[in-house]
């Protein structure tokens, strides 16, 4: 199931944004976000790129695709 609002990602803790990832369940209560490539491997596979030039902040995973936006991850950002 889709994520309706924001969260940090359970396995690697960077910023998931809306509709961009799944919840995977209940945990003490709050429903717990990953992103789409940390929960398909259950282990953190996504880190935050800082493009100074331009202050953006993405998040890739490991093969180098933007994991917030839904794109092919070809961006420059």
């Amino acid at each position: 199931m889709s994520n309706r609002y924001a969260g940090d990602c359970y396995f690697c803790g960077n910023r998931v944004a809306a509709r961009a990832g799944n919840l995977i369940g209940k945990i003490n209560g709050r429903w717990q976000v990953a992103h789409l490539a940390c929960e398909q491997a259950g282990q953190a596979e996504v880190s935050e790129v800082y493009f100074p030039t331009t202050g953006n902040r993405v998040y890739r995973n490991r093969k180098g695709r933007c994991e917030d936006a839904p794109c092919c991850g070809c961006c420059t950002c």
